[in-house]
């Protein structure tokens, strides 16, 4: 860290929005781990655990700081010396998100944070949590493109802005290409649904491997941004694509084509997807290109397969990617150093695209070009593991058709429902009708109880 000169001056929808559910649920959250927040260590740049400091700015974010943030926040140091910032990991699961809203609500020196996933980005939208940015976004022209009404990439409510996207994550499927050609398969450059289906049946011949972890979120790929809900803000379960996913996938998983749901429960599979793909137990993968810098460390992960990549299949014509636009930042409401906070932000959203491909984010506001994407993605020597240019043409062909859920009612409880009855369904233990019909049902009085409110 630099040495620290002496600071500056420190400077909708009718239906009632998420801050209501938002400081229930982290009222809720603070009793429950206040102490284990006070006994965990959290790494941060130049030692561990989280400081209070009137001086410095706080920034939290689930990336490790050598994947990409270290180097920017350093360029960031240069252009800004009077800003001296300390910069706090906290791990991005359950239980470090969990930590994270505690912190928020119980007044930890926090300035800057970063939110990953719609459902954790419901419990930090409100103004109670997150500062109005809305008046800083409009003042900077670089940044008009976030506020686009027909692909938003903001938290929006009214003039009100809580939360920008830094990132385009799209989707796609990764192939272990020794798998596939062994089974015959040739790469996709575009394939339907039922062309997937195909290709992941004859991958999984072999027993003990399975054609894919899970299917891609078909109602996703259909539907499109705010896919739970109607355009009159009802429970959307009722979708035909929604009862056809859970019935696909349960079935796929009972003819061994997917991997077993036990198992994945069992093992934490959907934590450490990368470690299962790379001992070939599933020969595809449906990820992000986050996951590339799994395949690209040699010494954690290694193998000697080479890795090719193909697009989302398309739905009766329908052709959205399951990949959003994400990793949030946001200023906390309660920080006393919201110009400096606000200086950041613009700072790393409008400079960091290079500092944070290494982490396998490609930044929304961005000049680089695409054989320097590849390359940050992909990592030196990338053709050995890589074949680079079916990745050229499945993240920039088209390109992707991102989306950003906006109607964030009730969004952590539907999604707690959701999981609850695909866990039961793809046990096997219950039918994909009785598990769809109780998500809707529980859906709908989730939307009803806060239309009362």
């Amino acid at each position: 860290m630099q040495s620290r000169p002496a600071p500056p001056p420190r400077p909708p929808r009718p239906r009632p929005a998420e801050p209501a559910l938002t400081r229930r649920g982290l009222m809720g959250l603070a009793g429950a781990s206040a102490a284990a927040l006070g006994a965990t260590t959290l790494s941060g740049c130049g030692g561990a655990g989280a400081s209070t400091d009137p001086d410095t700015l706080q920034v939290w974010s689930g990336l490790p700081p050598e994947s990409g943030p270290q180097s920017l926040i350093d360029r960031f140091q240069e252009a800004h010396p009077d800003i001296p910032v300390r910069y706090t990991r906290y791990v991005n699961d359950d239980r470090g998100n969990l930590k994270v809203n505690t912190a928020l609500q119980g007044g930890v020196d926090i300035d800057v944070f970063f939110t990953f996933g719609i459902a954790n980005l419901a419990m930090r939208g409100g103004t109670d949590i997150a500062a109005d940015l809305g008046d800083r976004v409009r003042a900077t022209p670089e940044l008009a493109g976030l506020l686009d009404p027909d692909e938003p990439m903001a938290l929006m409510d009214g003039d009100t802005i809580t939360a920008l996207a830094t990132t385009r994550a799209p989707n796609f499927i990764l192939f272990n290409d020794t798998l596939r050609e062994e089974a015959g398969v040739e790469l996709p450059s575009s394939w339907t649904w039922q062309e997937y289906l195909e290709v992941i049946d004859a991958l999984s011949g072999e027993e003990g491997r399975h054609g894919s972890y899970t299917l891609p979120d078909m109602p996703r790929i259909a539907i499109g941004p705010d896919y739970r809900l109607t355009a009159e803000g009802d429970s959307n379960f009722s979708h035909p694509a929604f009862l056809e996913h859970f019935a696909t996938s349960a079935q796929l998983i009972r003819d061994g084509v997917l991997y077993p749901w036990s198992q994945a429960l069992a093992r934490q599979v959907e934590v450490y997807q990368q470690n299962n793909f790379v001992a070939g137990d599933f020969t595809s993968w449906v990820t992000a290109p986050f996951s590339l810098r799994f395949l690209n460390d040699q010494e954690a992960y290694p193998h000697d397969f080479r890795v090719s990549a193909a697009p989302m299949p398309t739905v009766e014509d329908q052709d959205w990617n399951t990949g959003e636009y994400g990793a949030f930042i946001q200023v906390n409401a309660k920080s006393k150093k919201q110009e400096w906070a606000w200086e950041f932000c613009k700072f790393w959203l409008l400079e960091g695209a290079r500092d944070m491909l290494k982490a396998g984010y490609m930044s929304i506001i961005s000049d680089v070009e695409e054989d320097e994407i590849l390359e940050g993605l992909l990592g030196e020597g990338a053709e050995e593991f890589f074949d680079v240019e079916s990745f050229r043409h499945t993240i920039f062909d088209g390109p992707p058709k991102l989306h950003m859920d906006t109607d964030l009612t009730a969004y952590s409880e539907i999604s707690l429902k959701y999981e609850q009855q695909r866990d039961v369904c793809w046990l096997l233990e219950r039918s994909p009708e009785n598990a769809i019909r109780t998500v809707d049902r529980n859906t709908q009085a989730l939307v009803d109880r806060f239309a009362e409110e």
